[in-house]
């Protein structure tokens, strides 16, 4: 009779192969070395997955399936404020999210930004992916008048992908946690001002003099999902 796969054991073996991952890399990790850590046997593993690299495909997918579902298209995401500062406020709170969900599995981040190889394409289908979803939302602020109609969306999404990637990245290298939410606040007013029309930039200096602003813009986001 065939083994019954433990899915508790699958569970601490994908934490083990995470930490042993990111201490060894990808290439030095040993399967010895992820069954030693979850205090289990190598049958046990092997009952799971076919290899260590299938264990690391299965982190790497499940996380960036959960990126993908904090950074979704407009068209995905039910009753969107009409306000221009309410729809600040939204993109600030989707924003932070993402960067929460980073900051919480920087393990997981750490192994990515080392994938090489027949790994890459893991990181590079997760980069396409949301530079798509940017353009998205570009367009979406152009039809709503609040972007500048000679915006390029992929050009404009392409730039807003490697600024955002560079405060994650600066995120990461952190000690200790750093004020994600002022920098984020900071790069929205940036792109705003360079990007928006008179009508989107009016409603950021105006939701800028209002106090608790970001707490309002949360109350929406929850509404959405």
């Amino acid at each position: 009779m065939a083994r019954i796969a433990d899915p508790n054991a699958k569970i601490a073996l994908l934490s083990a192969a995470e930490a042993v991952f990111a201490e060894k890399g990808v290439e030095a990790a040993k399967v010895e070395d992820i069954t030693r850590r979850a205090g289990l046997s190598k049958g046990a593993f092997y009952l799971h997955f076919e290899s260590k690299e299938e264990a690391l495909k299965q982190i790497c997918e499940s996380f960036l399936a959960h990126c993908t579902g904090a950074f979704r298209p407009p068209d995905e995401i039910p009753d969107l404020p009409t306000d221009p500062g309410e729809l600040l406020s939204f993109w600030l709170d989707m924003d932070l999210g993402i960067y929460e969900l980073l900051w919480q599995n920087r393990t997981t981040v750490a192994i990515l930004q080392s994938c090489q190889g027949p790994h890459l394409y893991l990181l590079q289908a997760f980069h396409e992916r949301v530079r798509q979803t940017s353009a998205t939302w570009i367009e979406f602020w152009k039809k709503r008048s609040l972007f500048r109609h000679d915006v390029d969306p992929e050009i404009t999404s392409t730039l807003l992908f490697g600024a955002y990637n560079q405060i994650a990245l600066k995120m990461m290298e952190a000690p200790k946690k750093p004020p994600i939410l002022e920098w984020l606040r900071h790069a929205q007013r940036m792109f705003v001002r360079g990007l928006g029309t008179n009508t989107l930039i009016e409603a950021l200096e105006k939701r800028a003099s209002r106090p608790h602003a970001h707490e309002n813009g949360a109350a929406h986001k929850r509404r959405a999902r």
